[in-house]
């Protein structure tokens, strides 16, 4: 009896935990953001920002204005965890083709369209990654502009370009993070004014731009390249595949510069989307990739984080069959590869992509399967365990029932016979017998 009283016990005990993990599981959602071009990403101390951009749908403002990837877990690009900011996002307008960079334990926004007025935001934004608040950033003289690309080195703030109204300009704004104080880089040998370029700080301490669009797709068969410490141009001429002229593709940093995807004049969207420029020789090549091939986007954005080249949303894909974040494995020089999971690794921000010619890491089979396990899984194995469960408290009650009735029918059959006040004999006669007269 106490055997049983205890499985019984145990078994609502086990029902009621897994209700309440189920109930748990319901309450983790998983975000599936609303597509979403001309955004921004920034990588700081293992999270992607993205902020910002207009739906491929309506060009209106995304739900979610701002999120982030928490790259310190492994995980599935078609089961990503997003996190949703956007509530901390209240000073900044709903805008597009703004630029973002990383200092320290803050994230600057330069420029930008807000998509409500149509016009140029204020010059500068910041926010504080500790205590999650915006705030407007004044920097006198230094006008806001859209289409534009920052780079950030050694506590100073490289702004080129863009668009301050409806016009490209060339300036190269020259500021410091510290006081936000600026000045302006010679000219001479300067690019022609563009926007939505590419630009790359290099490991020798130049800044390469190339393509980008001014009253039509700029070719990329020349870049230009600004030296940082001399304060000095250069003009270089690139040779072997060079890839078509274009504006809006992502680029990558290092010994070779990878770029991916970009449009052309017609607003078509290139179909020859990955190309490495080699910046020792300044020859492009169209590298060896394996996996499966993405569409090609444009407007989107790209970020080294460890050893992938890790591009976010954009034009050009089906979101309902394609992932909004690609994972490209450039650990290997000699073939890349296009993946869909992200292993747990120490993360650099390292501006080489060469150096290493290791293979790519097998990525463990358990984890994998455990990684990829997504909340509808989870809730449908707790449903079972709480169905199994149920079944065993119906049939543990159902015996308890038999057995407590059982125990009533033999006592009452081995019942002494008692004696009444009168000293007559009283005999006890079991439940459910018939007497006959």
């Amino acid at each position: 009896m106490i055997l049983l009283k205890n499985f019984i016990v145990y078994i609502i005990h086990n029902i009621f935990l897994q209700l309440l993990i189920l109930n748990e599981v319901k309450s983790q959602k998983f975000i599936k953001p609303d597509p979403r071009n001309g955004h921004t990403s920034t990588f700081i101390h293992d999270k992607l920002y993205i902020l910002g951009g207009v739906t491929n749908r309506n060009n209106s403002s995304p739900k979610e204005t701002f999120l982030y990837v928490d790259f310190s877990v492994s995980f599935n690009v078609n089961k990503i965890n997003w996190h949703n900011l956007s509530s901390k996002n209240s000073i900044v307008p709903s805008h597009h083709l703004a630029t973002t960079l990383a200092v320290n334990n803050t994230l600057f926004l330069f420029g930008g369209i807000n998509i409500n007025s149509h016009e140029i935001m204020a010059p500068a934004y910041k926010f504080d990654i500790q205590s999650n608040l915006w705030k407007i950033q004044e920097i006198n003289g230094i006008p806001g502009k859209q289409g534009a690309i920052s780079i950030f080195d050694e506590s100073t703030i490289y702004l080129f370009g863009g668009s301050p109204f409806t016009y490209n300009i060339n300036d190269l704004f020259i500021i410091k993070s510290n006081d936000l104080t600026w000045k302006n880089a010679n000219l001479t040998n300067s690019p022609f004014p563009r926007a939505q370029y590419g630009a790359v700080l290099l490991p020798n301490k130049y800044i390469i731009y190339m393509g980008g669009y001014n009253n039509g797709s700029i070719p990329l068969d020349q870049v230009y390249l600004y030296d940082i410490r001399n304060d000095f141009w250069t003009i270089k001429q690139t040779y072997g595949s060079i890839p078509s002229a274009r504006y809006s593709f992502s680029r990558l940093d290092g010994n070779n510069i990878i770029i991916f995807g970009g449009q052309e004049d017609d607003k078509t969207i290139v179909e020859n989307s990955l190309y490495v420029l080699n910046v020792n020789n300044f020859n492009w090549h169209i590298p060896k990739v394996t996996g499966k091939i993405p569409s090609s986007r444009t407007s989107h954005k790209a970020a080294l984080i460890g050893k992938h080249m890790v591009i976010t949303f954009g034009k050009g894909y089906n979101q309902e069959i394609e992932d909004d974040l690609l994972l490209l494995d450039i650990s290997n020089n000699n073939e890349y590869a296009w993946t869909s999971y992200f292993a747990l690794s120490p993360i650099t921000n390292s501006k080489s992509l060469d150096q290493t010619d290791a293979q790519p890491d097998q990525p463990d089979t358990q984890s994998m399967q455990s990684n990829a396990t997504n909340g509808s899984d989870v809730m449908t194995g707790l449903i079972i365990g709480a169905i199994i469960n149920g079944i065993l408290l119906i049939v543990g009650t159902f015996f308890l029932y038999k057995w407590y009735k059982n125990k009533r029918i033999r006592n009452n059959a081995t019942l002494p016979n008692q004696i009444n006040n009168q000293g007559q004999e009283i005999i006890s006669i079991p439940e459910n017998t018939e007497l006959h007269t």
